[in-house]
C-alpha cells in the first residue's frame, strides 16, 4: 500500500497525490533494484519508462537507509537542479553572483528537508510529491524575493551575512573533508572531486581555494582571500564553507568513505 500523504490544507482537507502518480508508484514498487535505479537515471522526460519527480519522492522517503535509496536521492536532487536557471554562460563563467545564490539556496533547502524528513517526518515534503514542479518554482521565487532584496541593500546593512543552521553546525563538528590520511587515498580522493562537482557553484569555488590554502580574510590587503576573490563577507563565506562541508560530509558518508 502507498504511504498517504498528511499534510491537510487550510480548510482541513488532506492532499492528495494525482492517481496518474499513485499507479506509477504502485508499478515501480514491483521492479528489483537495479531497473527501479536504471529508470530513474533516465532523462529527459520524455524518454521511455521515465520515472516522475514525485514518485521518485515518494521512494526516497519510505525506502529504508542504503545505498539504493541514496542512488536514488542523488537522482533526485538532479531532478532539483535541473529546474533551477544557471548562474554561468556558457563558458561556465559565473554571471550573477545573486543568481547563484538563489540557485545553491533553493538546493540547499531541499537537503534540508530531506535530512528533516529522515528524523520525523517532514510533511513540508508532501507538496513535492503532489506537484513537484509546481514546489520548486516556489521555491525558487521565494529564494528569488529574499536575496534580490538583499542585493538592493547597502553592504552597510550585511545584506549577505547569514546564519548557520543548528543542523548545519552539528553535521560539520570538527569534520574536515582534506584530512591528510584519508587524501593519501585514491579513492577517497576521487569520491571527494565528484563530491566538490556537484556543490552549487558559490560553495563549490569557496571549497576549491580553500583546499589551494587561500585565506578567508587577512589584515594584510595584499594578500589574495576568499572574501575579496568572491566580494563576499568573512561571515557570509565562512557560513557557506560550513554549509558546502556538512554537505560533503552527507555525499561521502552516503558512498560510505566515512
Amino acid at each position: 500500500m502507498v504511504r498517504p500523504l498528511r499534510k491537510t490544507k487550510l480548510d482541513g482537507t488532506p492532499y492528495y497525490r494525482r492517481e496518474a502518480v499513485e499507479t506509477e508508484i504502485r508499478e515501480l514498487a514491483t521492479l528489483s533494484v537495479t531497473e527501479l535505479e536504471r529508470r530513474a537515471a533516465r532523462w529527459p522526460s520524455t524518454a521511455s519508462g521515465f520515472v516522475s519527480p514525485e514518485a521518485l519522492v515518494y521512494f526516497v522517503r519510505n525506502l529504508p537507509d542504503g545505498a539504493h535509496r541514496d542512488k536514488l536521492a542523488e537522482q533526485l536532487l538532479g531532478r532539483v537542479v535541473r529546474r533551477i536557471p544557471r548562474a554561468t554562460d556558457a563558458g561556465g563563467h559565473t554571471e550573477s553572483l545573486t543568481r547563484m545564490n538563489i540557485r545553491e539556496d533553493v538546493v540547499d533547502r531541499f537537503l534540508d528537508l530531506l535530512l528533516s524528513d529522515r528524523d520525523e517526518y517532514d510533511d513540508r515534503l508532501d507538496y513535492y510529491e503532489v506537484n513537484f514542479n509546481s514546489a520548486i518554482a516556489k521555491a525558487r521565487q521565494d529564494a528569488s524575493n529574499r536575496h534580490w532584496k538583499h542585493e538592493n541593500r547597502s553592504d552597510e546593512l550585511g545584506s549577505d551575512e547569514v546564519g548557520v543552521s543548528e543542523r548545519v553546525e552539528a553535521a560539520v563538528g570538527d569534520y574536515d573533508p582534506f584530512d591528510a590520511d584519508e587524501l593519501d587515498k585514491k579513492d577517497y580522493r576521487l569520491l571527494l572531486d565528484d563530491a566538490i562537482d556537484s556543490l552549487p557553484e558559490f560553495q563549490r569555488r569557496i571549497v576549491e581555494m580553500w583546499r589551494q590554502e587561500i585565506p578567508i580574510e587577512s589584515k594584510d590587503p595584499s594578500v589574495v582571500t576568499i572574501s575579496k576573490v568572491l566580494g563576499k563577507t568573512e561571515k557570509t563565506i565562512r557560513t557557506h564553507r560550513d554549509k558546502a562541508f556538512a554537505s560533503l560530509r552527507l555525499r561521502l558518508e552516503r558512498k560510505g568513505r566515512m
